[in-house]
């Protein structure tokens, strides 16, 4: 497995004693699959995934498992974590303002990683993450490395930052509310990105969302997330159908969806 968490708790230390957050997740992903875990917002989600990558300080206390392929992170040294986090697994933000510095141009950023951490010589770097930019959709990379964040949309932004995670050929990606923020054709076409990679590397990709309707769509599997616990794991698929918990169903519930308006 590239991710697999079991039974993992998390609470955070207060004047008052711990707070439990996370209360004995456990799911997993497997190469070539794209695993959904969803919830309303403070359910718990981004906090499992910043869980699993140890990047909580003194402040949390973790208990339980939590391997990417392979590597228990909860009893990792230091070392071992920087090499986890920056090449076996990629993080993708929600908002790819916040994960790009804005006074540095967007070829810059990308390559910082790969010439620092991974030791690739410039010229090689740059080639990279040029025909990166370009497998993501983005047209005239060579100008789109010139400019700086504040240059792109949004929609622009986010293929910049998804070709930064796959730009050290990571085997697990998380992607954390990736395309929440973009309207409706940009995340079909950030999805579709993300799909073929998943083809045509064999990554593992865990999904956060809020949207039953885009997890159900495009999800192996759904792991339904509420007050720091899974209360619920359904195929895909299925997920509308199968639902029995009362939680997910009042999810679905709370879900918009388009009707057609009737006409006299």
């Amino acid at each position: 497995m590239l991710l697999d968490i079991s039974d993992l708790h998390l609470s955070f230390a207060s004047p008052e004693g711990p707070v439990p957050v996370l209360r004995g997740i456990s799911l997993a992903v497997a190469p070539g699959e794209l695993v959904g875990l969803v919830g309303e917002s403070g359910s718990g989600k981004s906090t499992t995934v910043r869980a699993a990558l140890r990047l909580y300080g003194d402040e949390a206390t973790l208990s339980g498992s939590a391997a990417i392929d392979g590597t228990e992170m909860l009893g990792a040294d230091p070392a071992t974590l920087r090499r986890v986090r920056a090449t076996d697994t990629a993080l993708i933000q929600q908002d790819p303002r916040a994960a790009l510095n804005p006074v540095r141009r967007i070829g810059d950023s990308l390559t910082e990683r790969l010439v620092r951490v991974h030791g690739r010589p410039q010229a090689e770097a740059t080639e990279t993450v040029r025909e990166l930019l370009a497998a993501v959709g983005l047209s005239q990379p060579e100008r789109r490395m010139r400019q700086y964040p504040h240059e792109l949309s949004g929609g622009m932004l986010q293929r910049v930052v998804i070709a930064g995670a796959l730009s050290t050929q990571p085997k697990l990606i998380l992607a954390d509310e990736a395309t929440s923020a973009l309207d409706v054709t940009t995340q079909a076409e950030v999805i579709a990105i993300i799909q073929r990679q998943i083809r045509e590397r064999g990554l593992g990709v865990l999904f956060i969302t809020h949207d039953l309707h885009l997890a159900a769509a495009i999800c192996d599997r759904v792991h339904v997330l509420q007050r720091g616990e899974i209360v619920e794991s359904l195929s895909g698929a299925r997920l509308f159908e199968d639902a029995a918990h009362e939680y997910t169903r009042s999810l679905i519930t709370a879900a918009p969806t388009m009707t057609r308006r009737q006409t006299q």
